[in-house]
């Protein structure tokens, strides 16, 4: 009974250890990705919108802000979506999950200098493996903005 007791103990300590490691890694990820962002493309299917197209709807409407582990749309502050982070895989996750729980994306991520791309999908189950848009896959890129 002693030796299950201390195995188990041992067990515990072991896995608890790789999860602190794996949370820490998923706050490195996550403090990465602050900051202020401008759409400048997006590609959903087919469907696709260059920055020239996306600027004539105005800063606003294609500024996003990620701040601790919120995502606030400037043009409607109000209604930030919680965003998580899965530093362990590769390509890295990100789920963006909105406050009322509807329209969830299950994306992976990339982050090359000021550049982010999101590749997401509506079911966790249909989670991108890559960067490339389909019916059921949208691809957005954004430009991280000089702090003021």
């Amino acid at each position: 009974m002693t030796r299950l007791a201390l195995a188990a103990g041992l067990l515990a300590l072991a896995l608890g250890g790789r999860t602190r490691a794996d949370d820490k890694d998923n706050e490195k990820a996550l403090k990465e990705l602050q900051g202020t962002y401008l759409a400048v493309g997006v590609d959903f299917g087919g469907f696709k919108l260059t920055e020239a197209e996306l600027k004539k709807g105005g800063d606003d409407d294609r500024t996003l802000v990620i701040k601790g582990d919120q995502l606030i749309p400037k043009k409607d502050p109000k209604d930030p979506a919680t965003i998580r982070v899965d530093a362990s895989k590769n390509p890295r996750q990100l789920d963006i999950a909105p406050k009322d729980k509807k329209d969830a994306l299950y994306a992976i991520y990339k982050l090359e200098g000021d550049t982010l791309t999101i590749c997401g999908a509506k079911k966790a189950d249909d989670r991108p493996k890559e960067f490339k848009a389909s019916e059921d896959r949208m691809v957005i890129t954004l430009k991280r903005q000089p702090a003021n």
